[in-house]
């Protein structure tokens, strides 16, 4: 009888479902898949060749990837080509980071003395079953390791198409997930003692031999298994409760708790009421016939996540003065009490409550990684796009985000270029993640109360280990199952004043793919195309996305992954864009920005086979149809658009003519696209792209609550496309000051 069998007599059966509903949680984002399509013999030493001429050191690796399955539920010898061992064989790109057989060996001891010191505890009555950890082995012995701990193991270490080497890395996650769907975050740590700089992952694994290429990949070989945390969004802040005990405390009593374990969203009644199903593929309408359309998938999975943003107990007691809960709720009352709140009647749990209002603002539905995430950086593709080459230089990066306060409240993140200089212990935010980021370069603020509440940075590990005193054991994983966990340097506070006066008292510009969580939650947004397929798109079924509504079942909407464009053809901004093809006839959520007096206009790129669609604000009709065909289809747009470059021989570069053409284009409804985002590889802007054109939708009066635009084919055609790219709501405020007009930006 092996050690397992007998171990297991032990222990009661609320250990071993505990064990079942979390092996169910671990393998519901497991590749799926294994494309076995142009595949060859190499010549050269590949990823298994590496390790297997080095198998003193990763023997018990290779056994691991030998066992791991590639598609789970896989039958067949350990060396068949669903093994993750086969996959690292054959052709392809592939990021491998080995640890070492002492690295493993000492993985397996330590996993099996936390599931068994913590089911003793259970049975001595010490701990609750539920909050037992299960880690999935159950001895302390390797050969005993199960095949499907085999495959968790070995996808936490393969990234599969892309190769990443060290000098690819930086601070934040890598840009591509591994085999089990998880990010892998990275930092370079150098010793106190020799300056020596190493490699760390997920804050616990050292990288001790870098940049080992072979054919199909590289290989880093790691001191310690990368071990990604399982627990869901709550219990991942708790893990930490240590250094957000007040936090951690406000998450669950006011029961937003609840909330932050869901997963998923169930979509078998839409899936069968609609007629589509998880991963299927169907031609794009209408340009299914194009040789680089391909084919669009249907998403795979539905996923909920979160990321919350957590403030230190040592940032509120030494800014705010706040060490309990009172303290917290004196400050919660001074900027979230309403008409609705009755001090010692409120429920905490209710959503008017102070305390509830200034938690659910730290908490975002949808996962920002630190690189690549928050803003649109660290992007890259096989293919050539690449998101540093989508900004001109000297702006800044920036993205609006809602937030569970009041059902969207709006946060701003920005990655400033140039910022000014903080009089304080903060240093310079310039390059730094930084949350509400004040007009002025982050100097003006309309309250100064308010002053510790904005410009807020999203703090880098290393930054967080250094505040909290942290000692040398001291692991961070920041990410979860469903969320990520980020700390702050402030609390931030949500002030209407400020954000209408201030924060958000700009031309708030947002990619249109980012209105919608489920794109990003979903690898949708800023997906990968599949090997057979590099032009993958993603069909956007009716129901997916809570923000939008399809009114006519002609309506086919397509994510269109990043791409370079070009200033002859399609040109976007961020690369993706959203097609919506047939008669259609859609609607979707606009962003809850502050109550107040708009004007939307709309990005897009103008194209021969675009028709004409009549645009509806809350249901009614907004102006009239917009055209979005070029000026050599449309006598319209070629009357209204009349585009000419800045360096032409009507304009010649002077400000002058520039600025006069500019009006005479607006006096229309139409403006060029913006100077500060780039198209054809990084060589040109959007505003010198002839096809690049925003279109003034109308000027809007949005007060709070929900505001639902509509765009609906006049046309009734299933030939013509809606292409959407972004949207610009600009406050009145900002059109109607000549002394600060708008930039070309």
């Amino acid at each position: 009888m092996n050690f397992a069998n007998k171990i297991y007599k032990k222990f009661a059966g609320t250990i071993l479902l505990c064990a079942l509903c979390l092996a169910g949680v671990v393998s519901q984002s497991c590749t799926e898949e294994i494309d076995q399509s142009n595949r060859y013999t190499f010549t050269g030493e590949t990823i298994v060749d590496y390790l297997e001429n080095r198998s003193d050191s990763f023997s018990d690796f290779l056994t691991i990837l030998r066992r791991a399955k590639v598609k789970a539920g896989t039958v067949g010898s350990d060396d068949s080509k669903g093994s993750v061992k086969h996959l690292l064989a054959t052709y392809g790109r592939y990021t491998c980071f080995a640890p070492t057989d002492s690295a493993i060996r000492r993985f397996v001891r330590e996993q099996f003395e936390i599931w068994y010191n913590d089911s003793l505890a259970v049975l001595r009555g010490e701990l609750p079953a539920d909050e037992a950890r299960i880690t999935g082995i159950t001895s302390p012995e390797f050969d005993e390791l199960s095949d499907s701990m085999c495959s968790q193991i070995a996808k936490d270490h393969i990234i599969e198409g892309e190769i990443y080497h060290t000098y690819d890395l930086g601070e934040g996650a890598l840009g591509r997930p591994n085999m089990n769907d998880r990010y892998i975050a990275s930092r370079f740590v150098a010793d106190e003692n020799t300056g020596i700089v190493s490699l760390k992952l997920n804050d616990a694994s050292t990288c001790i031999s870098q940049d080992n290429d072979a054919e199909n990949g590289v290989v880093h070989v790691l001191d310690k298994v990368l071990n990604p945390s399982n627990e869901l969004a709550p219990d991942l802040l708790k893990s930490y409760e240590e250094y957000f005990s007040l936090f951690t405390e406000l998450i669950f009593e006011t029961g937003l708790e609840k909330t932050l374990r869901q997963t998923s969203f169930n979509m078998d009644s839409i899936e069968k009421a609609k007629g589509w199903k998880y991963g299927e593929k169907e031609a794009r309408l209408f340009q299914a016939t194009s040789s680089w359309s391909g084919q669009a998938k249907i998403p795979d999975t539905h996923y909920i996540k979160y990321t919350i943003l957590a403030v230190p107990d040592v940032v509120l007691d030494s800014v705010y003065g706040v060490k309990t809960m009172d303290d917290l709720l004196v400050l919660a009352e001074k900027w979230y009490s309403n008409s609705n709140y009755v001090k010692g009647e409120t429920p905490i749990t209710d959503p008017n409550h102070p305390l509830y209002r200034l938690i659910a603002y730290h908490i975002v539905e949808r996962e920002l990684l630190y690189s690549g995430g928050f803003v649109h950086d660290n992007i890259k593709f096989i293919d050539g796009f690449d998101s540093e080459k989508k900004y001109a230089s000297g702006v800044d990066r920036y993205e609006y985000y809602e937030t569970l306060l009041d059902n969207g409240k709006m946060l701003k993140v920005t990655k400033p270029y140039s910022a000014t200089q903080n009089n304080d212990e903060r240093g310079s935010l310039e390059g730094e993640i930084v949350l509400n980021y004040a007009q002025e370069k982050g100097a003006k603020c309309v309250n100064s109360d308010l002053a510790d509440h904005i410009n807020v940075r999203v703090l880098k590990v290393d930054d967080f280990r250094a505040l909290i005193q942290a000692p040398d054991t001291f692991e961070f994983r920041q990410s979860g199952h469903n969320a990520m966990l980020h700390p702050l340097d402030r609390l931030l506070i949500y002030n209407s004043d400020e954000m209408k006066g201030n924060i958000l008292n700009e031309r708030i510009r947002m990619n249109f793919m980012s209105f919608f969580p489920e794109l990003t939650n979903n690898r949708i947004r800023w997906s990968y195309a599949e090997e057979d397929n590099s032009w993958q798109h993603y069909v956007i079924p009716d129901g997916y996305c809570k923000r939008i509504k399809f009114n006519a079942n002609g309506s086919k909407m397509y994510y269109l992954r990043s791409h370079d464009g070009s200033t002859s053809g399609w040109c976007d901004y961020q690369g993706d864009e959203i097609i919506t093809s047939g008669a259609y006839d859609f609607e979707y959520r606009l962003p809850h920005v502050p109550a107040g007096t708009y004007e939307l206009r709309l990005g897009t790129c103008l194209y021969d086979y675009r028709g004409i669609a009549q645009t509806y604000m809350d249901g009614k009709v907004a102006g009239l149809p917009i055209d979005l065909r070029t000026a050599t289809i449309s006598q319209l747009v070629a009357e209204r658009y009349d585009f000419k470059l800045d360096d032409s021989d009507e304009l010649k570069n002077d400000p002058e003519l520039i600025a006069a053409d500019d009006k005479a284009r607006r006096a229309r409804g139409y403006m060029k696209g913006p100077a500060s985002a780039l198209v054809a590889g990084g060589t040109q802007t959007l505003r010198q792209a002839h096809n690049a054109a925003r279109i003034i939708l109308g000027t809007f009066t949005l007060g709070e609550g929900d505001h639902w635009i509509r765009f609906k084919n006049t046309e009734e055609s299933s030939s013509t496309e809606f292409m959407h790219n972004y949207l610009e709501l600009v406050p009145k405020s900002i059109l109607s000051d000549p002394s600060k007009p708008e930039d070309k930006n």
